[in-house]
C-alpha cells in the first residue's frame, strides 16, 4: 500500500489493520457500515455523504442517493401487491443450517422502504442476520421464500432432496424461489441490487 502512495484512505471502522499503521502511510477516513441502531441503511446514507463531502462530490452523492430513493419509490408501486405477504429472505450455509435476516439487517430496512413485511421474527445478531438448523425453517409456516445463491449447488441438491426439506410448508406449496447472490452486509449498491432481484423473483412468479 506504501508503494501506491495514496492520497486518502477509506477504511470500515473496528475492521482491519489498525488504524495507527494506516495513518503513517496516508490520512485515513472511516465509516461505520452498521452503527448498531438497527438502522444500516440510513448509516451507510450518512457515511456515502461524510464521503462526497470529503472528497468535494457532494453533488455525485446526492445524485446517487436520489437514484436510491427513485428505486426505492418505483419498486413499492410495482410491489404493492405483495404488501400483505410474510416473506423470509435466506441462504442456505451448509446441508444443515441456513443463514436469515430479521431485525437490524440491511435487507429487513429495505423491505420496510418497500412495504413488505418479513416472514422471520426469531433471533438476529449486530448485523441483523441469525444461522439457524433447517428445522426452525418451519417455524414460519407457509410464507414466500426468497433464497439466495451462496455457490453452494452441490449442498442445495442434497438438500432438496431430503425428507425434512420436502415437509416445509412453503415447500410444498412451491413458494420457494432461488434467486442471485446479493451481499448481505453491503450498502447502497446492495440494496439496489436486493431491489431489483426481489422484484424479478416475485413478478416472475
Amino acid at each position: 500500500m506504501t508503494q501506491l502512495s495514496p492520497s486518502l484512505i477509506l477504511h470500515s471502522n473496528g475492521y482491519g489493520p489498525a488504524v495507527d499503521k494506516l495513518e503513517r502511510i496516508a490520512p485515513t477516513m472511516g465509516f461505520d457500515l452498521n452503527s448498531g441502531d438497527g438502522k444500516p441503511f440510513i448509516t451507510e446514507r450518512k457515511s456515502l455523504h461524510a464521503l462526497g463531502a470529503r472528497l468535494g462530490l457532494e453533488a455525485q452523492a446526492q445524485a446517487h442517493l436520489q437514484c436510491v430513493d427513485r428505486e426505492v419509490a418505483a419498486a413499492r408501486e410495482r410491489l404493492r401487491p405483495w404488501a400483505q405477504r410474510p416473506l423470509l429472505l435466506m441462504s442456505l450455509m451448509d446441508p444443515r443450517h441456513a443463514i436469515t435476516f430479521g431485525k437490524g439487517s440491511l435487507f429487513l430496512e429495505v423491505m420496510e422502504q418497500l412495504g413488505l413485511r418479513n416472514a422471520w421474527q426469531g433471533e438476529t445478531n449486530f448485523w441483523g442476520s441469525a444461522v439457524v438448523g433447517l428445522e426452525r425453517l418451519a417455524e414460519v409456516g407457509d410464507v414466500e421464500v426468497i433464497c439466495f445463491d451462496h455457490d453452494n449447488a452441490r449442498d442445495m441438491q442434497q438438500v432438496t432432496q431430503s425428507a425434512l426439506w420436502q415437509a416445509l410448508p412453503f415447500v410444498r406449496s412451491g413458494r420457494f424461489r432461488r434467486v442471485p447472490a446479493v451481499w448481505y452486509y453491503g450498502a447502497t449498491y446492495s440494496a439496489i441490487k436486493f431491489i431489483r432481484v426481489l422484484e424479478h423473483a416475485l413478478e416472475s412468479h
